[in-house]
C-alpha cells in the first residue's frame, strides 16, 4: 500500500571524511609536478607529511585541524616560501608551482565542515598544468590518465554526496561504486582523450620553452657556438646525456667510426681561441616547416636522416657530411660564412629536422691529382697563423718531408699525430712560466689531450705548410640502438676534427684523433637490451608526442591531398620523381595553415555535440529516468508546478503533495523515491508504469 503523506524530514548528515578518490588526485598531481625535477625538496617533504598525517587522522580530526587562524597562517607561510623562491630569481612559474603543492597540503589538513573537495580538484588540476609545462617525460602521459580518471570519479563522488545530503539520507561511500557510475565514469574520461587527440592533432603548436628557466630541460649544451676555447669539448665529452637521436630514413648510414655528424667550422685561431670570421650570418629563411636548401652540391644528395636534436647553444643544427635541405619545425635558419647552421630560435629546445646530406668524399686517388687551394672568396683566413714557436714549424717540414703531393703531406701530418699523440679528455695544464700556448706545448712535449688538441695542431701543421685547413666540432661515432633502429648520439661523442681544402674535390675531411681512444666501447647483455627498450620508447614519445610540430601536421596533410590526387588519377603508388615534387607543389596548400584552429574548433563542437546526443539517447532507453520525466512533465502541464534544478526531490515532493490529490501525491512520492534508489543504490524499480498511470489518472479526474 502506498502511504499517502511523506515522512517526516531528516537532518543533513554531518560532513563526512574526505574521501580516498580525493586522495588518488592529491598523489597523482604531486607525483606530477615531483617528476619535473623542479619542485625543492623541502616543499616535496612538508606535502608527504601533509598526506601522511591526514590520512591517519581521516576519519578522528584534531582541534587544530579547525582552528582558522592556524589554517590562515600556514597559508601565508606557503605564500610566503613562494615568494622567497621568487625573490631569489627563480621562475614566477616555479613559484607558482610551490605554492600550488603546498596550498594543497594544507587544504589536505584542512577539517572544517565544507561543502566540496572543488578547490581540492582545482589545485591538483593546476598543478597538472604546471607539470605539462615543465616536464616532457615519459612517465607523464600515465599520470594524466590516472589523474583524469581520478578526477571524474572524485568529482561524481563529490556530487552524489551533495544530493544524498540534499535529500536528507545518510551519505554512504558504498553508494559510489554503483557499476553505471563506474562505466560513466570511465565512458566520460574516455570522451576527455579523443577530444585532446582532436585538438593535439589539429590545433597550431604553442611553444612552451619560455615557461622552463634557464637552458630548457636539461640544460643545453655549450661548446658549440661561433667561438670555442680549447677544452670545451673536452668538458662535453664527461657527459653521457644524450645530444641526438638520428633515423637513416633514405641511403645508407656509415658505421660508427666513420659517421660524423658536423656542427660547425672554424678559421681563425689565436693560440686559445677557434672562431668564425666574419661573425655575421645569412639568413636562409624564416621557418624550415616546409624545407629550405641549405647548401650546393656537385653529386645528387645520398642520405636523408631524422635527427631529433637536445637543447644546444646558439641552436646549431648539425647533419652528416654536407647538408643540402633541412625541413622541420627549427624557425628561422642561419648560415655562417664557414657553411654552419643555425636555429637561434630553439637553442633552449628540443627539435626534430630531417636534412638531407651529400656523405660521398673524393678518393684518395682523385685527391693525388689535385692539389691543396684556398677558396677564392676570403681564403687568405684559412692560412692565418697566431705567433707561434719556430720548432712547430720545423717540426711539420721533417714531417711531410717526403710527401710527393699535397693530399700525402696532410695524410703525413694525419698519420704523425695519431700515432705520437697520447688521448685524453683532460687537456694539458697551463703553465704560468710559459708563454707558449696549448697547441704548441702539446705538439712539441707530446703531452695528451683530447681531439680539440689534435685537430687544432694539424691545422697549424698544415697552414705551416701553406695547406689550408680549418677545425670542424660536432659529434662523431654514437651507439646504435637496435630495437628502436636509431642511433643514439650522446655529449661524450662530441668530437673535432680537420678539414682541408682542395683545388676540384672542395673540403675534405681528415681526422688525426686516434678512433680507438676515442670511441665508446658498445655495452652488452641483459641491461643493454633493457637499456634500448627504454631509449626507444623515449624516442617514440619525444618523436610522435612531445616534438609533433607544425612541421608534422602540414606533412600528415600534404601526404594526404597526395594520396587523393593518386587516387583520383588512378594512381596506385607514388612516381619515383613524386618526393621531389611534392616539395613544391605542397607549397600551394600553404593557406590551410590558417584554417587548421577552425578545423580543430569544428571537429571538437562535433564531437562535443556527437557525445551530448548518444547521452540523451541512452537517458531515454532507461525505464525509470522516462518515467519520473513524464511524471514531472504531468505535473507542470496540469497543475503548473515546475522543479527548480536546484531543489531536492523530496523537497519538491512535499511541496506538490500540498497542491495535488493525496492519490496523485502518494504515487508522485513513489515516483520520487524509485528515482532516488536508482540515483544513490543503483537499484532499478519494479513497476513504475503503474505509479505513473496512477499519477496521471488521479490528476486528470
Amino acid at each position: 500500500m502506498i502511504a499517502a503523506t511523506p515522512p517526516a524530514p531528516t537532518h543533513p548528515a554531518p560532513t563526512p571524511p574526505r574521501p580516498l578518490a580525493s586522495y588518488a588526485i592529491v598523489l597523482v598531481s604531486a607525483a606530477a609536478l615531483a617528476l619535473t625535477g623542479q619542485v625543492s625538496t623541502l616543499a616535496l617533504a612538508i606535502h608527504a607529511v601533509a598526506v601522511i598525517v591526514s590520512l591517519r587522522l581521516r576519519n578522528h580530526p584534531r582541534a587544530w585541524q579547525r582552528n582558522a587562524t592556524l589554517l590562515n597562517a600556514g597559508l601565508l607561510g606557503a605564500i610566503g616560501f613562494a615568494l622567497a623562491l621568487w625573490l631569489r630569481g627563480d621562475l614566477a612559474l616555479l613559484a607558482l608551482a610551490h605554492f600550488a603543492h603546498l596550498a594543497q597540503a594544507l587544504q589536505l589538513l584542512d577539517a572544517r565542515p565544507r561543502r566540496s573537495d572543488f578547490l581540492l580538484v582545482a589545485l591538483a588540476l593546476f598543478q597538472m598544468v604546471l607539470a605539462a609545462n615543465l616536464t616532457d617525460s615519459l612517465f607523464f602521459p600515465p599520470l594524466l590518465l590516472a589523474f583524469l580518471v581520478a578526477t571524474v570519479w572524485t568529482l561524481v563522488v563529490h556530487t552524489l554526496w551533495m544530493e544524498t545530503i540534499a535529500a536528507g539520507e545518510a551519505w554512504s561511500p558504498q553508494r559510489a561504486f554503483a557499476p553505471r557510475l563506474m562505466r560513466t565514469t570511465l565512458l566520460a574520461s574516455a570522451g576527455s582523450v579523443v577530444l585532446a587527440l582532436v585538438i593535439f592533432l589539429f590545433l597550431p603548436r604553442l611553444h612552451s620553452g619560455a615557461l622552463v628557466s634557464g637552458g630548457g630541460i636539461g640544460g643545453a649544451a655549450a661548446g658549440f657556438s661561433d667561438r670555442v676555447s680549447l677544452g670545451d669539448l673536452g668538458r662535453i665529452r664527461r657527459d653521457p646525456t644524450i645530444a641526438m637521436r638520428i633515423e637513416t630514413l633514405r641511403g645508407v648510414a656509415p658505421p660508427p667510426e666513420q659517421a660524423y655528424y658536423r656542427g660547425l667550422a672554424f678559421d681563425h685561431f689565436d693560440g686559445r681561441h677557434w672562431s668564425v670570421t666574419p661573425a655575421k650570418r645569412d639568413p636562409l629563411a624564416i621557418t624550415a616547416d616546409l624545407g629550405v636548401r641549405v647548401g650546393r652540391s656537385s653529386r645528387e644528395s645520398d642520405l636523408l636522416q631524422r635527427v631529433l636534436r637536445e637543447p644546444v647553444a646558439s641552436g646549431v643544427l648539425f647533419g652528416a657530411g654536407r647538408p643540402v635541405q633541412i625541413e622541420g619545425g627549427v624557425g628561422r635558419v642561419e648560415r655562417d660564412r664557414n657553411g654552419g647552421l643555425y636555429a637561434p630560435e630553439s637553442s633552449e629546445d628540443r627539435v626534430q629536422y630531417e636534412v638531407e646530406s651529400e656523405t660521398s668524399q673524393a678518393s684518395r686517388a682523385e685527391l693525388r691529382s689535385d692539389r691543396a687551394l684556398a677558396p677564392e672568396r676570403d681564403g687568405e683566413r684559412y692560412l692565418a697563423m697566431p705567433p707561434l714557436a719556430p720548432e712547430l714549424f720545423a717540426l711539420s717540414e721533417r714531417v711531410t718531408s717526403g710527401a710527393g703531393s699535397d693530399v700525402e703531406r696532410v695524410e703525413a701530418v694525419e698519420r704523425w699525430l695519431r700515432e705520437e699523440g697520447r688521448y685524453s679528455d683532460t687537456p694539458p695544464p697551463d703553465r704560468a712560466d710559459d708563454p707558449r700556448s696549448p697547441v704548441e706545448r702539446f705538439v712539441l712535449e707530446h703531452t695528451e689531450g683530447h681531439c680539440e688538441y689534435f685537430a687544432s695542431a694539424m691545422v697549424m701543421m698544415l697552414r705551416s705548410q701553406a695547406i689550408p685547413a680549418r677545425l670542424v666540432n660536432g659529434f662523431a661515432g654514437g651507439r646504435s640502438n637496435e630495437v628502436g633502429d636509431f642511433v643514439e648520439v650522446s655529449r661524450a661523442d662530441a668530437h673535432a676534427w680537420v678539414e682541408v681544402s682542395f683545388e676540384h674535390a672542395g673540403w675534405v675531411r681528415f681526422d688525426p684523433t686516434p678512433p680507438d681512444l676515442r670511441l665508446r666501447t658498445p655495452h652488452a647483455g641483459m641491461l643493454a637490451q633493457l637499456r634500448d627498450v627504454a631509449g626507444a620508447a623515449e624516442h617514440w614519445w619525444f618523436r610522435h608526442i612531445v616534438e609533433f610540430d607544425r612541421s608534422d601536421q602540414l606533412r600528415a596533410l600534404r601526404s594526404s591531398w597526395l594520396a587523393w590526387h593518386r587516387w583520383r588519377d588512378g594512381q596506385t603508388a607514388p612516381t619515383a620523381a613524386a618526393p621531389r615534387a611534392t616539395r613544391t607543389g605542397w607549397r600551394d596548400l600553404a593557406w590551410l595553415q590558417s584554417a587548421r584552429p577552425a578545423v580543430a574548433t569544428l571537429l571538437g563542437a562535433a564531437l562535443v555535440a556527437a557525445l551530448v546526443r548518444w547521452r540523451r539517447r541512452r537517458a531515454r532507453r532507461g525505464p525509470l529516468p522516462v518515467a519520473y520525466r513524464e511524471a514531472l512533465r504531468l505535473l507542470e502541464g496540469e497543475r503548473g508546478l515546475v522543479r527548480d534544478a536546484a531543489m531536492p526531490a523530496r523537497e519538491f515532493a512535499r511541496q506538490a503533495s500540498r497542491a495535488i490529490p493525496p492519490a496523485a501525491a502518494a504515487a508522485f512520492w513513489t515516483l520520487t523515491e524509485d528515482y532516488l534508489r536508482e540515483r544513490f543504490g543503483g537499484h532499478r524499480p519494479a513497476a513504475p508504469r503503474r505509479a505513473l498511470r496512477a499519477l496521471r489518472d488521479s490528476l486528470r479526474r
